[in-house]
């Protein structure tokens, strides 16, 4: 027996010689499995003297700067002012005869010009350190918390900015800047003599007809693809390219679509297989005009699903939409210019309305999945909430893929979005207060844009490098803004080719 061990020569009156072996003497120490904060209070075997040991670098579990691929790759240059213009030079002249008779002066023609402004926006995030906060010393590569807070914040925002940089449309938002997608439609749309006076229809049929915009229709990327995108820049549109920016994905299943094809690399030594590789990594990809390197960007294009029931994205997005009683959903039938030809089956839909904040939650249309037809189409109809405090500006579309298992474990993606203007208007070929579904868009696909990475046909324009600014100090805090001043341009949207619609394998 434990007692037995030690020699008692008297007894102290009142205390019971078992309640000593049970309360005061304690068995063999033990360094425990809780945290130093957990034996607060508590009597313990010697876990509460141990000195926790704490990590001095933090674990990064969200993105890093290394996964910011456009916003690292896309030239800078500083401007001075918030609308910056620029020519473009549409034509060296108009297409004459140039034969002459002997002394005969050739014909004149002119050059044309066309003179482009666009407009910088201000982008920013905020953050806030309180005086004691400031105080405490953090083991996270030397830093204190106020320096860990603005890498944070300003993390934050590039990374925001790298998904904008494409998904941004001041059409809808007028406090976004242009981004690629929407400067890409406005300049195939000058080529045909621009956009004003044309229906939503008119400018769809145009940007989507336009050989600048290649259609995968629910398909991997091909080597086919890469061809017809290559083809127009240079065939078509005189220019060159030798990049291709999308979502990793997209080029994982161009890699896998190619292991047929794979080798075993055994080093250049011939016979050894000691030390061998198996496997296929792509980079880049051969076209007949040359190499097409590979840029994955898991922000670029990103368009994340919502489940039914998804709350608003943020306290001061607006209300959500109000869906139509009678006939919310609504296919139109023997559609001309449907593209469901090959995705005839069953979507659910809904839609959420949207500011410069973000957005509201889902309002679904539909609780039953609508058949479609390879040769319908599908009319929306909803009106927006009343919300004089945060009105909506836009509405975003949203549909599952084909044949849905139910409502509620679906997944819903957006397939487009429209200023609220336009739904007044009818969009797509709808009637007033409608909005026409014609599968130009196809859910749960990606985008990819092949184009030369130079200066003089893409930058982003900024008035100065992102920088932070601290406030005055008017309570024992610290407070800080990360911002940036600037847009991305498009100068000549022509030489830049969109592969849309590009799916995953079917299983």
């Amino acid at each position: 027996m434990l007692g037995e061990q030690f020699n008692f020569t008297g007894a102290t009156p009142g205390i019971d010689r078992g309640d000593i072996l049970t309360a005061d003497i304690l068995k063999a120490m033990e360094a425990g499995l809780m945290t130093g904060m957990q034996y607060a209070n508590t009597l313990n075997n010697g876990g509460g003297l141990k000195v926790e040991s704490l990590d001095g670098v933090i674990k990064v579990l969200e993105y890093t700067e290394k996964q910011l691929i456009f916003w690292k790759n896309i030239g800078k240059k500083k401007i001075y002012n918030t609308v910056h213009q620029y020519n473009q030079l549409v034509k060296y002249g108009n297409n004459i005869g140039i034969a002459n008779l002997e002394g005969e002066t050739p014909q004149f023609t002119d050059s044309q010009y066309r003179r482009k402004p666009i407009v910088t926006k201000f982008l920013g995030v905020s953050g806030q350190v309180t005086h004691p906060a400031t105080l405490v010393r953090i083991a996270a590569e030397g830093d204190d918390m106020f320096e860990l807070e603005v890498r944070n914040k300003t993390l934050l925002l590039l990374q925001e900015l790298n998904k904008a940089l494409t998904n941004f449309n001041s059409d809808c938002i007028e406090e976004q800047f242009s981004g690629i997608w929407q400067q890409h439609v406005e300049g195939i749309l000058d080529i045909y003599g621009g956009m004003s006076g044309k229906t939503s229809e008119n400018i769809l049929d145009t940007y989507y007809a336009d050989p600048a915009v290649v259609d995968a229709d629910g398909g991997i990327l091909t080597d086919f693809l890469f061809q017809e995108a290559t083809n127009t820049i240079v065939n078509l549109r005189y220019g060159f390219a030798d990049k291709i920016l999308a979502n990793p994905i997209v080029f994982t299943d161009y890699t896998n679509d190619h292991t047929a094809n794979k080798v075993l690399n055994v080093n250049g030594v011939a016979g050894n297989m000691m030390g061998a590789r198996v496997g296929l990594q792509v980079t880049s990809t051969a076209t007949q005009f040359g190499d097409i390197d590979f840029m994955a960007d898991p922000f670029f294009d990103v368009k994340p699903a919502r489940l039914y029931n998804s709350l608003a994205t943020d306290d001061k997005a607006p209300a959500a939409p109000v869906a139509d009683t009678t006939t919310p959903v609504d296919v139109v039938g023997a559609d001309t210019k449907t593209r469901f030809t090959n995705h005839a089956g069953t979507y659910l839909y809904a839609v959420a309305a949207k500011n410069r904040y973000g957005e509201s939650a889902l309002t679904c249309l539909n609780a039953t999945a609508q058949a479609v037809t390879a040769q319908q189409s599908v009319d929306l109809k909803f009106t927006a909430a009343v919300n004089t405090t945060y009105p909506t500006q836009a509405f975003v579309i949203y549909r599952t893929e084909a044949d849905p298992a139910n409502a509620a474990t679906a997944q819903y993606y957006p397939i487009f979005e429209i200023p609220v203007s336009m739904l007044a208007s009818g969009y797509d070929g709808a009637a007033a207060g409608a909005v026409r579904d014609r599968n130009r868009s196809i859910a749960g696909t990606h985008s990819a844009l092949v184009f030369k990475n130079d200066a003089a046909l893409i930058q982003y324009l900024q008035l100065a490098d992102t920088m932070k600014m601290e406030y005055a100090i008017t309570s024992p805090s610290r407070r800080f803004s990360i911002l940036n001043y600037g847009t991305p341009v498009l100068y000549a949207p022509g030489k830049f080719v969109r592969i849309c619609n590009i799916g995953r394998p079917k299983a």
